[in-house]
């Protein structure tokens, strides 16, 4: 009896070590939430799992509705090309190609539109003059090609299935391409179609773990490359808007709209609902 009594107690006192560890758990998951604020018409708050807000550039608050905005229309915005949205919800047409699209020098065959190449080739001299060692990851990729590497994701994911799904017509391929939709942007939706994109890593730590990064030579490429005309497209607090956390990806703007968007640390959803009141975050 005396040894069922200390089982019995023994029992209770695991039980209640883990009720206590589960506790601890879920108190910590649910307290690890910040607010991404972010800016554009409303100035809301979008709540956020602190793994996001990994990304040190891109933490500066955003402008509030006394700082002048840059004099640009809503026109202007959806008809001039380094102002295009480019996103799941505003897709470029399979049959859009840049008219100029040029060679990136001291890259294997990776182009770039013709218009913005002196900027990107300035900005790129510049990283170099200051000890670092650019590399161009990423540039112009046909429709073509993203669909050729969206669809290879997508039926990937889909032999992984349990069981393997090698049937496009099998209505559990649809599954994986929204899955596929998480890891690599649909036809259409990529902004290196635009030819106006380019992944910058350094050459000497190229991996896309932001963590494994170099943060120096990203936090002297974030202060310059306003300077000339591009942002950083995909920061990472800013994964609950734009969808994506790519914070090596720039994206060509010009220099009025890179410098007040680097300054004020929004992204370009951001900016661009600024200008337009029915944008809506295709992130959300």
């Amino acid at each position: 009896m005396k040894k069922f009594k200390q089982s019995k107690l023994l029992w209770i006192f695991e039980t209640a070590v883990l009720v206590l560890i589960l506790s601890l758990i879920i108190n910590a998951r649910t307290t690890r939430t910040g607010s991404v604020v972010h800016g554009g018409a409303q100035n809301v708050f979008v709540p956020a799992n602190e793994n996001y807000m990994l990304d040190p550039a891109a933490t500066e608050p955003p402008p509030d509705d006394a700082v002048l905005w840059p004099n640009l229309t809503l026109e202007e915005l959806q008809n001039m090309r380094q102002y295009q949205m480019v996103n799941d919800s505003n897709l470029l047409s399979s049959a859009f190609k840049p008219d100029d699209i040029q060679p990136i020098p001291g890259t294997w065959n990776m182009m770039i539109d013709g218009d913005i190449l002196p900027y990107l080739e300035a900005l790129l001299e510049d990283l170099r003059e200051h000890g670092y060692t650019p590399y161009i990851a990423g540039a112009y990729r046909s429709y073509s090609f993203q669909e050729k590497l969206f669809n290879g994701k997508a039926s990937q994911i889909a032999y992984g299935m349990d069981p393997p799904v090698t049937d496009y017509l099998d209505p559990r391929y649809q599954e994986a391409v929204a899955e596929a939709r998480t890891i690599t942007m649909f036809p259409g939706s990529s902004e290196h179609q635009l030819g106006y994109a380019v992944d910058i890593l350094d050459r000497q730590r190229s991996w896309l773990d932001y963590s494994r990064m170099d943060q120096e030579f990203f936090a002297y490429l974030d202060s310059i490359c306003a300077s000339y005309g591009f942002i950083k497209r995909y920061p990472t607090n800013k994964m609950l808007l734009t969808g994506w956390d790519e914070p090596y990806h720039y994206r060509y703007v010009g220099v009025e709209a890179a410098t007040f968007i680097m300054e004020h640390g929004i992204c370009y959803e951001e900016f661009y609902a600024h200008y337009d009141p029915e944008f809506t975050f295709g992130a959300f």
